[in-house]
């Protein structure tokens, strides 16, 4: 090894040992420490007035304020938590001054939604970007995801889905979720239309196959479910069973199941079901 070659290394190892110690210096001087953010809500009206004509820019910095606040969870101790409250605030004066910031509601349905109390919280604010923006599929897409998730309020969840299918340009991929949430929610008649809208998108006869006896099942369903209101409405009482619609003349029969399951009354959601 050269001279040269010597000095270049003695001096590379140098100034590691130096890098080092600097930093070993700097963090026993000034140690590592988390500290909250300070967390406030300006007033629409005050940030309005002090942006002039740069609105979009206040709503800029806000929303970032909770951007940080939010991702930072992900490297902070498990001590520290989401403030739901403050954010969902903030977001509140980012989209009243910018109303037209597409950004900042998707984010609100979907990077600020930690758990079933922030659903509530993020409503309000994607149904505003709803009025603002109401050929998109996304907004209405993520209340009803919220609401099938966290929730289990599978009725709500489908309305929201259902507004989203209708939205331009909305994929085929949640369908299959939209028809879960229609299902459990008891809304077998526009199940049955997701279902031919399935169909319509795909060419395996055996995936088709599947779908067709899924929408006898519902068709089913339906015409029991319909037979189960004529009942009540004629008896002042819903019926204890499916059976009794037939002992009393409503139906001749409880239809086969093509799937091989069986149709049930469900007191507790007043509703056609099938067993487990």
């Amino acid at each position: 090894m050269g001279l040269l070659m010597k000095k270049r290394c003695i001096l590379a190892v140098g100034c590691w040992l130096a890098a080092v110690s600097i930093n070993y210096a700097a963090r026993s001087a000034y140690p590592l420490e988390i500290k909250e953010e300070i967390r406030f809500v300006p007033q629409k009206e005050v940030v309005e007035i002090l942006s002039l004509d740069h609105r979009g820019l206040a709503a800029d910095i806000l929303f970032i304020q909770a951007i940080l606040h939010s991702g930072s969870l992900v490297w902070k101790p498990l001590t520290y938590t989401f403030d739901s409250e403050w954010s969902y605030q903030l977001m509140d004066v980012v989209t009243s001054i910018d109303p037209r910031y597409l950004t900042a509601y998707l984010f609100s349905g979907m990077g600020l939604v930690h758990g079933p109390k922030d659903v509530h919280l993020a409503r309000p604010i994607l149904e505003r970007g709803m009025t603002y923006f109401p050929q998109n599929w996304e907004l209405p897409f993520w209340i009803g995801y919220h609401y099938h998730i966290y929730l289990e309020d599978y009725e709500k969840a489908a309305e929201y889905f259902w507004r989203a299918s209708h939205c331009p340009g909305a994929p085929d991929s949640f369908l299959s979720l939209l028809l879960s949430s229609l299902k459990k929610g008891g809304s077998y008649e526009k199940a049955i239309l997701v279902l031919k809208r399935l169909i319509e998108s795909t060419d395996n006869e055996k995936v088709i196959q599947i779908y067709r006896k899924r929408i006898v099942r519902l068709e089913n369903m339906v015409m029991l479910q319909k037979q189960a209101s004529y009942y009540e409405q004629s008896r002042g009482r819903r019926p204890a069973s499916l059976n009794q619609l037939v002992s009393e003349g409503w139906i001749s029969a409880i239809p086969d199941d093509p799937m091989g399951k069986k149709y049930v009354w469900n007191a507790q959601s007043n509703r056609v079901t099938l067993t487990e």
